[in-house]
């Protein structure tokens, strides 16, 4: 409206009320002088008229007036001298209240000298705004053909806007923020503070605009003022594409306002960022897939492979000693989020390889589609001896992490041996395969289980016939099994419990909270039933071998080895 007022027609206009509304945009010009032609209207006109059917009756101008601004009218220009004379102070007062525009024009001023102008003025624009938004448009997207970084793409965006740029993802963390020489970055610093803050972020979530977005992918804008400054607005539009939410852009109008121009280039901005994280999605989920090549390839002893030689190609560290890890992950899945194109398998493995490259020289990390995640880390030769156990202790820590942030459920891992040379990967991806399935297993072992630490387990992980291994349990646990199953009782699991706490009758009874009359009652009755004496060393220690083996080979996963 205000550019329509420097044009020829409005050279001698009067504003005589509704100046605040001044920036309301203007999309064609009509002329009304029939009492329903604000039925008439679709939105964004600007209304020209003599008033000479209203010209009587204040009320019926009152609601003339209000009629046009309920049905969208973006201004009122009229002849007052023909018909009106003055307007009446309480249709300004309407006008001032709902910010609408009442402008005065001269009588000498025709009505096709007014469209004419108008017209023109509005084609102009529209033309200027659509070679305008093509340049944009070329300009943004050569950024992506010529894999330049968000960050880039966001300055590029926040000199053409005039304004900072705020860059998130699909849960409002922040990916980037606009860096540019000609924005005052000292006067806007606590305003880009107060966008970014948890507060502003939760207000943001809890709106109707974010939750249609995310759940019904529907595109449009958010304008919200800062609780600072509320003349300040931030305006909010969503990357979208492919019904997939790839995050917000939005931007703080702390320069100069938003124009209508600025608009389409947050909208050719939101196709161009959304074509760069699709790049980016496509690149990480394929080196994540051909990481799991790699490893296999490794485990398995292809060294000469293709995908071996290209990795050794980028890496200087393969000579060194490398030790790794198998972590199964709790339920079917991770906990997906369908809305998010950076799902929780990205999150997590960047987070796990994040931390752990604090600890090792070079980390790969690989999810398979069973939910298992291999890891391989490379070392200084200094530190041989104690890898594994770091390799344990950080992998606990960041997955401890993980899950309170219900990135996962739960989870088991094991850690391998660490290994001089890496010709002898495979040993230690065994190895972690069967000490995961002892965590797995033996749940009060922990969830992350050294290979080193196994004892007992590892002679049982050496067992390779399985059937073999399930005879010689039923041999020595038929008995008791068929006792407990014939009479409702517990004298396999009490052996168990009474073996695993050295032959203590007392500490037994602690376990199992039960006097320790009990436990001595049952041990009776397992001597009397396995006809052995459990007093005996040997037979402890053959019991509790076969006790041991029995949870590995109950346990649907079983022993995984690589062949």
């Amino acid at each position: 409206m205000e550019q329509i007022l420097n044009t020829n027609p409005f050279q001698s206009s009067k504003i005589l009320g509704g100046e605040k509304g001044l920036q309301r945009i203007v999309s064609t010009v009509t002329v009304a002088e029939v009492p329903d032609a604000a039925n008439w209207l679709q939105g964004g006109e600007l209304v020209c008229t003599t008033a000479y059917f209203i010209s009587k009756g204040i009320k019926y101008q009152m609601e003339w007036v209000e009629s046009l601004v309920v049905n969208g009218a973006a201004a009122l220009a009229i002849k007052t001298s023909r018909f009106l004379g003055e307007v009446p102070i309480s249709i300004i007062k309407i006008a001032d209240r709902l910010n609408f525009p009442i402008i005065e024009i001269s009588t000498e001023v025709t009505w096709p000298n007014v469209i004419e102008s108008v017209m023109k003025l509005l084609m102009d624009t529209q033309i200027n705004i659509l070679q305008r938004t093509e340049e944009v448009h070329n300009a943004l997207i050569s950024l992506v053909l010529e894999n330049e970084s968000v960050q880039v793409i966001a300055n590029q965006i926040s000199n053409l806007v005039g304004n900072p740029i705020i860059i998130e993802d699909a849960r409002l963390n922040h990916i980037s923020l606009s860096q540019n020489s000609i924005i005052d970055e000292e006067k806007n610093n606590k305003f880009i503070e107060e966008r970014l803050s948890p507060v502003f972020k939760e207000k943001l979530a809890c709106t109707d605009f974010y939750k249609n977005v995310i759940s019904n992918k529907i595109k449009g804008k958010l304008e919200l003022p800062l609780n600072s400054n509320i003349s300040l607005n931030t305006i909010t539009v969503p990357i979208l594409s492919n019904k997939m939410v790839y995050g917000f852009i939005s931007v703080i109008a702390t320069n100069k306002k938003v124009s209508q121009l600025d608009l389409m280039i947050l909208e050719h901005a939101t196709t161009t960022l959304a074509l760069q994280f699709m790049k980016q999605l496509i690149h990480e989920r394929t080196l994540r897939t051909k990481t799991v090549s790699m490893i296999n390839d490794l485990v398995n002893g292809r060294f000469g492979s293709d995908l071996v030689n290209e990795f050794y190609l980028h890496h200087n560290d393969w000579t060194k000693p490398v030790v790794m890890a198998v972590v199964e992950l709790g339920g079917e899945n991770l906990i997906e989020e369908s809305y998010a194109w950076d799902t929780s398998t990205e999150r997590l493995t960047e987070r796990i390889m994040k931390h752990l490259l604090n600890h090792f020289d070079n980390v790969f990390v690989g999810k398979s589609e069973t939910s298992t995640l291999y890891v391989l880390a490379f070392f200084q030769s200094s530190i041989v001896s104690s890898a594994a156990g770091t390799l344990g202790k950080e992998l606990d820590i960041i997955l401890s992490e993980c899950k309170k942030q219900q990135l996962i459920h739960s989870y088991f891992a094991g850690i391998g041996s660490a290994q001089n040379d890496l010709q002898q990967v495979g040993k230690s991806f065994n190895e972690a395969l069967s000490a995961k399935t002892i965590a797995k297993s033996f749940q009060m072992k922990g969830p992350i289980v050294l290979y080193q630490d196994l004892g007992i387990h590892r002679i049982i992980s050496m067992v390779h016939n399985r059937e073999e291994l399930r005879n010689f349990c039923n041999d020595f646990l038929g008995d008791l099994v068929t006792h407990d199953n014939q009479n409702k009782d517990v004298l396999r699991e009490t052996l168990y419990v009474y073996l695993q706490n050295g032959g203590n009758a007392h500490e037994t009874a602690k376990r199992m909270f039960v006097h320790p009359n009990t436990i001595a009652y049952r041990l009776k009755k397992i001597q009397s039933v396995i006809k052995r004496d459990i007093n005996s060393w040997e037979v402890r220690f053959t019991y509790l071998f076969a006790l041991e083996a029995a949870e590995v080979l109950d346990n649907p996963s079983g022993l995984l080895r690589t062949k």
